[in-house]
This record gives structure tokens, sequence and C-alpha cells, in this order.
């Protein structure tokens, strides 16, 4: 699951089950085993990367046929029209505005790090970093995307962000002979790089054997994992159906297992969270039914309405008939939110960086966007939707 050939979306742990049935509900148990073995600080080939809210993600390094450097964003892996810039002159003809301005300033700079293969991060600032006194606190402030980050000037990452023209995270490095068959794998070789003082680079490893798990939070997060493991089988058959009858075309479009991604991230939308299973069941028909209104709004001829019209009807139905096995897979996608939050909760505190977003009032503190578990080759993000990606869906992003 969530197994990836180029870094284009992750997706997040309780989603699984609704991508892939119980088989993205057993895998994501997996990745919850393998925490456990990290925060026990047992053997594991499992680790943590902290999620920057960095904007845009830009491709870089040595171009694997060609031998020389480039610059880009995801478009370098397009097969028809890949847009890969060799010069500051290509970022022009290829782009615009503020982006093609982040695209030279990444050129200019990293191209003088002595990059070996392809790499991929998030830009965290060029020539929009700023001074200023937060709480009482003077920091260096920049804003790529949401998350407005602050670090203090005395601090000693502060100080080389006072004097970088540029800041980046790199989280990627890419394998294979061409662009567009290349396969991401977690990190980036940065203590290979060139150092220079123009670019600062935030290293995203997160210390786990700083988190600090209590016995008793150990016996509650234990306890998560068996209870959803046992979830994940007696919901197995009804995961699988659910996902078999979704789909963006044809009759799938209107069935209501299509719309589940979409419920649940309206509800984050609406600053609400799954708390009591009648409630959300009830919300859940309730916008079944305001979407599929609108879809058949648009339909033209009266055979074509009473066809999708039967098809709305059988799913409303479906919810009716499989009310207990509905309540059971909003129950196992409520605990599954649970134990996560229950780990970011822990890792955020871990953080040098503070963290805010900007509203009418000034700056608001909040916490970082999230964290990236990777597992033999696999990668699933911890975030807390109901903090970031609620300001994510709501907030006018900085760098567009």
């Amino acid at each position: 699951m969530a197994n990836i050939k180029q870094l284009k979306h992750l997706e997040h742990l309780e989603d699984e089950m609704l991508n892939y049935g119980v088989d993205g509900c057993m895998a994501a148990v997996s990745f919850l085993k393998e925490l456990r073995k990290m925060l026990g600080q047992q053997e594991s080939s499992g680790f943590m990367q902290t999620k920057w809210d960095g904007a845009p993600s830009v491709i870089c390094g040595m171009d694997p046929l060609a031998n020389i450097f480039f610059v880009g964003t995801k478009s370098v892996f397009n097969k028809d029209t890949p847009k890969i810039c060799y010069s500051e002159e290509d970022v022009d003809s290829m782009y615009s505005g503020d982006l093609a301005e982040k695209l030279k300033f990444s050129y200019r700079y990293f191209s003088k790090l002595g990059i070996k293969g392809v790499i991929q991060g998030d830009l965290l600032f060029t020539s929009d970093i700023r001074t200023e006194t937060v709480n009482g606190e003077r920091l260096y402030t920049f804003r790529p995307n949401t998350i407005t980050y602050g670090i203090p000037t005395d601090h000693d990452i502060g100080k080389k962000a006072g004097r970088a023209k540029i800041g980046v995270v790199f989280h990627t490095h890419y394998q294979g002979s061409d662009l567009p068959t290349m396969q991401a794998m977690a990190g980036a070789p940065v203590d290979t790089f060139n150092k220079i003082p123009e670019v600062l680079i935030v290293k995203n490893d997160t210390p786990m054997d700083r988190v600090g798990f209590s016995k008793q939070e150990m016996n509650k997060f234990d306890n998560y994992i068996s209870k959803i493991e046992r979830m994940c089988k007696i919901c197995g058959d009804f995961l699988d159906e659910l996902v078999g009858a979704s789909g963006t075309t044809g009759d799938a479009k209107f069935h209501i297992s299509t719309f589940l991604k979409q419920f649940f991230n309206n509800e984050i939308k609406n600053a609400r969270s799954i708390g009591n299973i009648d409630e959300a069941l009830y919300d859940l028909a309730n916008f079944y039914h305001a979407k599929t209104s609108k879809e058949l709004a648009k339909i033209k001829t009266a055979a074509n309405l009473t066809k999708k019209r039967n098809l709305v009807y059988a799913s409303e139905n479906y919810l009716v008939d499989n009310i207990y096995k509905f309540k059971a897979m909003l129950t196992l996608y409520k605990e599954l939110q649970a134990v996560k939050q229950m780990v970011i909760d822990k890792l955020d505190h871990l953080e040098e960086f503070r963290t805010y977003v900007q509203t009418d009032k000034g700056y608001k503190v909040t916490t970082p966007e999230g964290y990236v578990l990777h597992k033999d080759g696999s990668m699933i993000k911890f975030v807390n939707r109901l903090e970031f990606a609620y300001n994510n869906f709501t907030l006018q992003k900085q760098w567009r």
C-alpha cells in the first residue's frame, strides 16, 4: 500500500481501507506494528520524517540521460511533454510569475550543491524570508504555503537562515535510468552535498528515540493495534465490497461507496470529526443525498434521469440494509484516526520550528503539517486533519 513510483501524492493512514479494502486495512495495521517497534526502540526497518508544508515541490539533479543539471516541478516526469529546465532561460520559457522566480533561485543555488543523482524537496523560502517579533520572540519567518514557520534569530538554524538566499527540505531521491521511469526512494543524501551559505537545508528526520511513551501510553497503543486488527478482519468483506462498488464512471459513479472519502473530507472542511457514530451515519446519508441531487439535476433526458435516480434509491437502500456494517466501518475509521493522533501529539513536541497560521487577528499557533512513516519502500502520512487539513482546505495558499 502507498508504494509509489514517483512522489506525487501520499495517503492518510485511515484512508487505506477505503482505497484497498481489507488489504489496505491490514497494511495500516502493519505500519502501526512497525511504528510500535520504533517507539519501543526495537530493531526496525522503518523510519519517520517530518512533513513540511513547503511549496513548490522541486525536482532537481543530474539528468541520467543528458548528464546535465536540471530543475523542475513534478512535470519533469511527464511522459509526453516533460518540462525540464537546464538553465534559467529554460525556466523563463516554460514558467511565469512567482513559480518561475522560485525555480530560477533553485537552479542558481542548487546547481552549486554537487548533487549526483535526482532528488526532490519542498521550498521553504527565497527572497520572502522576514524578521519579526511573535509573542515577544525575535524570529525569522517564512510562509511557503499554508503554515508560517518561525525560528529564533539566535538559534543555530536561525543564524544560517539569516545568511541564506533559499531554504529547502530535501526528502526523496530517485533511482532509475531515465526520468519517466524513475522510482521514488525515501530520504536524500544531504550530508554529501557541498556546504554553501546561500542554501539552508533543513533536515526532516524525526528523532523517534525522543518520543517518550510511558508504559501506560504504550499499553494503550498496543490495545489500539489489537482492536484495529480485529476490526479489520470483521469488516474485511464489507470493505472489499465497498471498494469494488465504487468508481468515477458508469453506474458506480452513483454508489454511496464512491462518496465516502468526499464525505470525510467534507467533515474536515466543516471542522467536524467522527464522534457519535449514529450522527456520523446520519450526516453521511445527508451528504450523499445532497451530492447526488446535484448530479441528477444535470441530467437532461427523462429516461437517463429515471435510471440514475433508481441507482440513487438503490444505494440509499443499500445503506439502510447494511447499517450495522456501515457503523462498524465508521468505528474502525475513528479508531485509526485516534491511534494516529496519539502519535502525532507526541511528535509535535519535538519540533524546533514554531508553526502558525495567518488570521485576520494575526498569527495563531498551529501544529506542524504532519509526518511520513516509511516501511519497506512504502509510505503513509500521519496528519492532524482537523488542524492542518482544515487549514489547507480553507486558507489561501501563499506561493500561488
